[in-house]
């Protein structure tokens, strides 16, 4: 993707291509997998860059196929790190990461990524499909909307290892539900429907499983019908507490193996 510098793409696990106004980006790899390799988190990072750049595209759809984000992807990637032999039907707790360099990559390019969507100046929209881990539950809170499929459930799987909430979900999850509610989900952990998160607000629209590629970029491309510097003065004026969420991650260093 590097060498090509172009938009469109394909490569392993992950391929873009742009549909109208629209950059449509695809994830079918683990995405615990993809998070830790450095050189391809770069590549999306400048892939962002050239999207932004581009006068033709007013936003990206990120997308991800049924796996990539669930419980099972996770606990094969913290099984790897820690050295435990973990299950998301018979969990426990993570005693150390033998492979910290590797856990340590994995938040810092969390928080990369989210400091990315967060700074980026055109629409970001996720599109969820099946089930999604705590740190990549958290990561979707930071795009501007978030599409859902019928099959969707939020998974606070983080306590089934007895590991903090990354992907800065403690940070977001009290903007959208209140302090109160956010503390409860997660503290008892547990899973959070597709209908339920809409109605706290975490989902802004369900489509079809049936037509949900169909249907999650043609509700993109209206999302993105506005003039960019409209969206770029919205965004600014809507993410003015950066500096806390800077704040915030440099609180979660302190915690990187835990």
């Amino acid at each position: 993707m590097k060498k090509k510098a172009s938009i469109e793409f394909e490569t392993k696990g992950i391929s873009c291509w742009v549909d109208d106004n629209i950059a449509v980006l695809k994830l079918s790899c683990s995405a615990f997998e993809t998070i830790v390799n450095v050189e391809k988190d770069d590549s999306i990072m400048d892939w962002m860059d050239l999207v932004e750049a581009s006068k033709d595209i007013t936003g990206i759809m990120a997308v991800n196929d049924k796996d990539c984000f669930g419980d099972v992807a996770y606990a094969n990637f913290l099984s790897e790190i820690s050295g435990q032999k973990l299950s998301p039907d018979s969990p426990e707790p993570i005693t150390k990461f033998e492979n910290s360099q590797i856990r340590s990559i994995e938040i810092n390019m969390l928080m990369n990524f989210i400091k990315k969507i967060m700074n980026f100046k055109k629409v970001f929209i996720s599109a969820l499909n099946g089930q999604v881990a705590t740190p990549f539950f958290g990561l979707s809170l930071a795009s501007d909307l978030r599409l859902a499929n019928e099959n969707v459930v939020f998974s606070l799987s983080h306590l089934k290892y007895a590991i903090h909430p990354s992907g800065a979900l403690p940070f977001f999850l009290p903007r959208f539900i209140g302090i109160s509610r956010a503390t409860e989900m997660l503290l008892k952990g547990g899973t959070i429907s597709v209908r339920e998160a809409e109605e706290l607000g975490l989902v802004n629209k369900i489509l079809s499983k049936e037509n949900f590629m169909e249907e999650a970029i043609a509700e993109s491309k209206k999302l993105c019908r506005l003039s960019p510097q409209y969206i770029k003065i919205t965004k600014t004026l809507l993410h003015n507490y950066n500096k806390e969420l800077n704040n915030y991650f440099d609180i979660e260093s302190n915690y990187l193996l835990s």
